[in-house]
């Protein structure tokens, strides 16, 4: 393989040099201490063993393995849960609101943070509302379509799962698909596996303000991404009943 195609390998971020250095086994960083030893050089050796040149001369420098340190990290918004379990119904859940009453009690993430911890409760607010006075739709009419998540161990790492999410507004039907993340493409993929699945496609479907999907509003209309306007059309074009 030429010198080309591994010249990538010393322009990563800093952060994954840091990331890798940590993530090396004892045996891999042993083999990198006998073939710096060995008199080998740096390049052969990131090259055969397939870690970044910079972890190498790290270890070279450190002269042995040292497992790694576990450090005290930020809980985010996790000291204020109950701030916002008091104040988020007195202001309808609106996470703007919440993130500058946090802001003024310390808080310094920012507002997806919060957004991201009282989505459950909007949605439980959201659902209780519509348990309490249901709101009646048509065969085929309407579909309400959302991105949910959840944090789930995978092996012994703590992964954090999309999941999408369908529901039929006369019959209530669910359809669910895990995703790696909420962007664009996964939007449009699981919107194409949920109508396949139901058999049609509803004549409307309502949203929470996706960011991939609304640019904005003009004159209170809303302003849709063209890839999702040129998706809508063609999927309008073959509507069926799929209640």
């Amino acid at each position: 393989m030429s010198e080309t195609s591994h010249s990538s390998v010393g322009s990563l971020p800093c952060d994954y040099h840091r990331s890798e250095e940590l993530m090396l086994r004892e045996d891999t960083v042993q083999e990198v201490l006998a073939r710096v030893a060995r008199g080998e050089g740096i390049k052969t050796i990131a090259r055969e063993l397939e870690v970044d040149r910079k972890t190498v001369k790290r270890w070279r420098r450190q002269g042995q393995w040292q497992p790694r340190q576990s450090q005290a990290r930020p809980r985010g918004v996790v000291p204020y849960l109950e701030q916002l379990t008091q104040q988020g119904p007195e202001v309808g859940w609106n996470a703007v609101v919440l993130h500058r009453e946090l802001q003024s009690l310390g808080f310094t993430d920012g507002v997806q943070q919060v957004r991201r911890a009282i989505r459950p409760w909007r949605a439980e607010a959201r659902w209780a509302e519509v348990a309490t006075v249901r709101y009646e739709m048509g065969l085929g009419e309407q579909a309400q379509v959302d991105f949910g998540e959840l944090r789930i161990w995978i092996g012994e790492q703590r992964e954090r799962v999309h999941l999408f999410v369908t529901t039929l507004g006369y019959s209530r039907r669910l359809w669910v698909r895990a995703s790696p993340h909420e962007r664009r493409s996964a939007l449009l993929d699981r919107h194409e596996r949920a109508f396949r699945q139901f058999g049609g496609v509803p004549l409307t479907c309502l949203y929470d303000n996706p960011r991939t999907l609304v640019l904005g509003r003009r004159d209170r209309e809303v302003q849709w991404h063209p890839v999702f306007q040129d998706f809508g059309a063609c999927q309008v074009s073959c509507v069926t009943d799929c209640d």
